[in-house]
């Protein structure tokens, strides 16, 4: 595989830079500042940047399909509205005090799922196993699936939507479920690749995810300064993605034909000069498809 990596936004954040996703509507890449609390939208057309600062923390970006954005603020989901910034909250859950969402996207029926953290101890680290993992129907229903997790992050489906992904960061563990669309319902939890204490100094934490159109996972290592790509069936690394700083948290797919891979990294006092930034790599032979819109 040749791939070229090339600095699309240099210094884009200034804390954790994540959840990138890519809006085909407006062919725009959008992502967030977590701790700044800033919503970024990039024309990668005009290259003009945008952001919207919505205070708190905000943990992820979808669009939505009646017009705006749905965003993790804190504890909640709520709806930005991009022309006048205003929030209205469609969800709320309760947690242990200093807990909040962090990663999330939409299934194929335009379901949002989004998971949350437990108190912080350090700047990279918090309580164990005081998180869940939650979605949000179309009715704005929010349902618990999951709880005793650490730190909620990256989720991904089959391309026929039959399983789902699902990464908690802190015991190093990408996890698999049968999954069924229609009614949003997870079964058959298995440990799909946990990842050994050993390389932890290398390949840090698995973070933020997505999958390609022939069925391979990519996965970003927060602290490992790469994406791998996975087989969906033996959990073996295929490839590797090398980039210029070690704080990697996402990936998503986007570009005319879906075969750019945006990538996004975090600051949290790294010196590097690529902190922050996000990058664009192209030359995988593959690419992924479109990123779902919350129907709600």
């Amino acid at each position: 595989m040749s791939y070229k990596v090339e600095t699309l936004i240099k210094n884009a954040t200034t804390t954790v830079g994540e959840a990138p996703h890519w809006d085909e509507l407006t062919q725009t890449l959008l992502f967030v500042d977590i701790l700044a609390g800033n919503v970024h939208r990039y024309n990668t057309f005009n290259k003009i940047e945008e952001k919207r600062h919505i205070g708190g923390s905000v943990s992820l970006v979808v669009p939505r399909k009646c017009g705006g954005y749905v965003v993790g603020t804190g504890v909640n989901i709520s709806h930005l509205d991009w022309v006048s910034g205003n929030l209205t909250t469609l969800a709320t859950v309760e947690v242990p005090e200093g807990g909040k969402f962090n990663d999330g996207k939409c299934d194929a029926s335009g379901r949002l799922w989004a998971g949350t953290i437990g108190p912080r101890l350090s700047p990279t680290t918090f309580k164990p196993e005081a998180a869940c993992l939650y979605s949000l129907d179309t009715k704005q229903n929010i349902k618990q699936h999951l709880d005793k997790i650490t730190i909620s992050n990256g989720m991904t489906w089959t391309n026929n939507n039959t399983k789902m992904y699902y990464i908690d960061s802190s015991p190093r563990i990408i996890y698999s479920f049968d999954y069924n669309l229609t009614d949003g319902t997870l079964a058959n939890k298995q440990e799909f690749i946990k990842f050994p204490q050993e390389n932890f100094k290398t390949l840090g934490n698995p973070d933020g995810m997505t999958s390609d159109v022939d069925g391979k996972l990519w996965c970003a290592f927060f602290g490992g300064s790469c994406v791998i790509r996975f087989d969906q069936e033996t959990g073996q690394e295929i490839s590797r993605i090398d980039l210029p700083t070690s704080l990697i948290t996402s990936c998503c797919w986007g570009g005319k034909n879906f075969d750019e891979l945006y990538v996004t990294s975090a600051k949290l006092g790294q010196t590097d000069e690529s902190v922050g930034s996000v990058f664009r790599v192209t030359g995988l032979g593959t690419r992924g498809s479109r990123a779902e819109t919350y129907w709600g």
